[in-house]
């Protein structure tokens, strides 16, 4: 069987982290080890007191990219995957898309598709200011799709964060997640800069994972909602290409 590192952040969760953390010691053949990252939680986190589990706990919230890339430095497993805290791995999922990555060296990360929603609900072309402002403004729920012609597989742009299986080797290739991303889009700038680097990303049609579809967004002119939006006119300037 293939080792596989499961990274899941978690603050402020409770029921919802048991769940994605069962989810994964379920999975079929399941090898490796869970590593979840309490980013602050209060009350802290707790986990199953299984040898698979470890837990590393921050005294407050460092934000995704950091606590993901401690996670990923915990582990040493050749393939790793970020599961978000309310997200649910069917049995056979880990297996499916590790597929893609176990048969072509040049796939780096393989994404599912979620379960009751469309593939590109979560995965397709890099999003453009025109799609990031209709989502914002909650016109569009889906981004723009790309030929999958029948594949078991597919390539796109990027897929989110909610579950990401990639291989170490690439991650550690691109300097992993950008640090200086708080919240949001670290997981399509990870996607877009593995492109740049040769690449291949990819979105597998019979991975499923359950995980809640995009919220309607309704904080805009909060402080997060603008740091938010500070944050993706930074992306989108840099990957403007």
């Amino acid at each position: 069987m293939t080792a596989v590192d499961v990274v899941i952040l978690t603050w402020n969760d409770g029921e919802l982290l048991e769940a994605a953390v069962d989810s994964v010691l379920g999975s079929d053949h399941f090898e490796g080890r869970v590593i979840v990252v309490d980013n602050g939680s209060d009350p802290p986190a707790t986990v199953p007191n299984d040898s698979r589990v470890e837990l590393v706990r921050n005294e407050a919230n460092r934000g995704v990219a950091p606590a993901r890339n401690q996670g990923v430095r915990k582990g040493s497993a050749a393939f790793v995957c970020f599961l978000d805290s309310d997200a649910r791995l069917e049995p056979d999922a880990l297996g499916l898309l590790l597929q893609p990555l176990e048969a072509d060296d040049h796939v780096g990360l393989s994404a599912p598709v979620f379960v009751d929603q469309p593939a590109e609900a979560s995965a397709g072309r890099a999003p453009t200011l025109a799609r990031k402002l209709a989502r914002g403004l909650n016109i569009r729920n889906t981004y723009a799709p790309v030929p999958r012609g029948g594949q078991r597989w597919w390539d796109v742009d990027f897929a989110i964060g909610a579950c990401q299986l990639f291989r170490r080797a690439a991650f550690d290739a691109v300097g992993g997640l950008d640090e200086t991303i708080f919240y949001g889009p670290e997981d399509v700038d990870f996607c877009l800069r593995l492109g740049d680097a040769g690449w291949r990303i990819v979105q597998v049609a019979d991975a499923h994972v359950h995980h809640p579809p995009r919220r309607r967004f309704r904080g805009l002119f909060t402080r997060r909602g603008l740091e938010h939006a500070v944050a993706i006119g930074r992306h989108l300037w840099r990957h403007r290409r």
